[in-house]
């Protein structure tokens, strides 16, 4: 399958509003794909569908709950030739001082509306509609202020898999896509001194996004893990757990300083503070 098969192809984006998501509206009109774009606002999205050369229909909806859910499925046609789940949320704090309705509103955006939009639009995909779900690599690796968010994903991961299986005698495709650390205004200014102190690699929103077209130009789409050493963590971690797991621990003291509530307005002198770390705290996944 090239590029060009997705023009004309009539495309539902999730988390349009900036980031990977922006990101990839700005890929997929270049190849001509009529895009739906949704987010909370709706100024930004109407800001990205002047920069897109393709037909543009802007949906603002806050999705977190039923009334938005159903403004967007009420905005939508009749029929779907993709869906690209890159709405989500994210909260990096240690889970002993997380809000619990933190914790649900990162179930309810990363799990449950994927989850529920999917079971809504089933009846109006195109027999070989495509869908991709962007998850995280922390949802197969359990790391130290990420708990229910990397829970969240992983739920999300196992959804795909069994959806994948069960509808094995279709046409549709699903697709599981799972970026590492990557530059969004998602990520905290702890999360992102903490990525600084640990050496640990981002990827920019572009790339990202240019990983998930390319699943949707394949002719298979596959689940993937975006990034190394995060896909070798990621094996060693279902095979020998207890490595990892050592790895980890001496990041940790380093982890907490950023991940407490009180690290979320780190200045650059606190972060010179652990700058100093050694050279073992150093390379393992952020």
């Amino acid at each position: 399958m090239s590029a060009a098969a997705l023009r004309g192809q009539t495309l539902l984006l999730l988390g349009a509003s900036g980031g990977i998501g922006a990101a990839l509206a700005k890929q997929l009109a270049a190849q001509g794909a009529n895009l739906i774009i949704s987010g909370r606002n709706l100024v930004p999205l109407q800001r990205l569908a002047t920069q897109l050369a393709t037909k543009t229909q802007c949906v603002a909806a806050d999705l977190s709950d039923q009334t938005g859910l159903e403004q967007l499925l009420l905005a939508l046609p009749d029929k779907l030739d993709g869906v690209i789940f890159a709405a989500g949320y994210n909260d990096f704090a240690l889970f002993e001082q997380q809000d619990p309705t933190a914790i649900q509103r990162l179930f309810e955006l990363n799990t449950l509306l994927p989850i529920l939009l999917t079971r809504a639009l089933l009846p109006r995909l195109t027999p070989q509609a495509r869908l991709v779900y962007v998850g995280s690599t922390l949802g197969a690796i359990g790391y130290p202020g990420y708990a229910a968010y990397g829970a969240s994903k992983a739920a999300l991961k196992h959804f795909v898999q069994a959806l994948r299986q069960e509808m094995a005698d279709t046409a549709l495709q699903f697709c599981y896509i799972a970026p590492r650390a990557t530059q969004t205004s998602m990520n905290t200014l702890a999360a992102q001194q903490l990525s600084q102190a640990l050496g640990s690699k981002t990827d920019q929103p572009d790339w990202v996004a240019s990983q998930i077209l390319n699943q949707l130009i394949a002719k298979q789409m596959q689940d993937q893990n975006l990034g190394m050493p995060e896909r070798l963590f990621i094996r060693l971690n279902a095979m020998l757990p207890a490595l990892l797991d050592n790895a980890l621990r001496k990041q940790l003291t380093t982890i907490k300083q950023f991940a407490r509530r009180q690290a979320a307005g780190l200045t650059h002198n606190a972060l010179a503070e652990v700058k100093n770390v050694p050279a073992s705290d150093k390379g393992a996944y952020k």
